[in-house]
């Protein structure tokens, strides 16, 4: 687990490729057989109760993330939550990246990291190698992929697409 002067230094840090690699390598402690679960159907999203969201804006100071992850950190050493999502960064790709990543190694006892093809199907294929393991299909958007898409997606970063069902849900994330 890192500190927040560790992370601080790794937001301010431009290495963007090196924050990436970190945050692949704690997906890969929880994730070893490079597993990548994706969801068309919204019935099958997981419990809102063990899903923590995190929002950024472009222009705030990464204390404020901090502080954020620090309240999922403490509530997650209570059992809870099992997966995190960051819908979106009001800002650039890189800063999405950026934020998922260190996310990712802050909260790095959270075994589940989401993106969301609302982002772009390139970026949410890039935010698999900064530490995602789960893909949201963006169902209100306007045009929300297939799901060969999505695997197509996956598999081109490397990874084995195992779709989501409820079942998998229920066992998977409990």
């Amino acid at each position: 687990m890192i500190s927040r002067q560790d992370a601080i230094e790794l937001f301010e840090n431009h290495d963007l490729i090196g924050i990436g690699m970190q945050a692949d390598g704690v997906r890969s402690k929880w994730h070893p057989e490079r597993i990548v679960t994706y969801c068309i159907d919204a019935e099958t999203e997981p419990s809102p109760d063990i899903v923590a969201r995190v929002n950024f804006a472009s222009g705030e100071k990464i204390e404020q993330l901090l502080d954020r992850l620090d309240r999922i950190r403490e509530i997650q050493e209570q059992g809870e939550p099992l997966a995190l999502v960051i819908p979106s960064v009001n800002g650039t790709a890189a800063e999405y990246l950026k934020v998922l990543a260190i996310s990712r190694i802050y909260l790095e006892n959270i075994p589940h990291v989401q993106t969301s093809s609302a982002l772009g199907l390139k970026v949410c294929q890039i935010a698999l190698r900064f530490g995602a393991d789960d893909i949201e299909s963006a169902a209100h958007a306007q045009r929300s992929p297939t799901e060969e898409e999505l695997r197509c997606l996956i598999r081109d970063a490397g990874f084995i697409p195992k779709q989501r069902d409820a079942l998998f849900c229920a066992y998977y994330l409990r």
